[in-house]
């Protein structure tokens, strides 16, 4: 995601080294606050698959997973910055609408780099971002839950308890249900905690 979304700004970037306060390149700092409000602005607007196509994750928790995800991510962003951060994704004022969340995530990035330069945001948008922005919006959760099909039970589940271990107590003990849940199998799909 990262390399897709953050390549556009870069040849920007490197073709304007005017346009920014950031100067010419990004810092390690900055890849990451801007891939932090990537993965925020797409969660908030991924379409969902109807189901998971390796059948691990019921359809009705599939429809669930950018906000359980989000949930990750504001908990690490919390703890990675040191201050608060909104505890769900629709308080982080991106819209649900891709279109609108894509205009948000740049007018965000121009604010993060000082770009005031005019055509940022349509050199941007021609330069790749547009066209990644959306095949992520379509299927980054399809293509996740793919991937997951193809990973051992096992190693996916110990992963995820590793990730869980890092989250806020207050906010940890339903996602490790949830996780005991899905480990059982699918024919414990009707007993998970809403």
């Amino acid at each position: 995601m990262e390399k897709k979304l953050l390549g556009p700004v870069e040849s920007f970037l490197r073709e304007n080294p005017e346009a920014a306060t950031a100067g010419r390149g990004l810092t390690s700092a900055l890849r990451t606050e801007l891939a932090d409000e990537a993965l925020l602005a797409l969660l908030r607007c991924c379409q969902c698959p109807a189901s998971d196509p390796g059948h691990k994750v019921p359809p009705d928790v599939v429809a669930e997973l950018p906000a359980l995800w989000g949930t990750f991510v504001l908990s690490d962003l919390s703890h990675r910055l040191g201050h608060p951060v909104p505890g769900t994704l629709d308080k982080t004022g991106y819209s649900a609408d891709p279109e609108e969340a894509e205009a948000q995530l740049l007018a965000r990035w121009m604010e993060i780099l000082g770009v005031t330069h005019a055509a940022f945001r349509p050199e941007v948008k021609a330069g790749g971002f547009a066209e990644s922005w959306d095949w992520f919006v379509e299927i980054f959760i399809g293509d996740t839950l793919e991937g997951m099909a193809v990973v051992p039970d096992k190693m996916l589940f110990s992963q995820a308890r590793r990730v869980v271990a890092q989250i806020p107590p207050n906010r940890k003990i339903l996602i490790e249900r949830f996780i005991d849940y899905i480990a059982q199998g699918p024919d414990r799909y009707d007993d998970l905690p809403q």
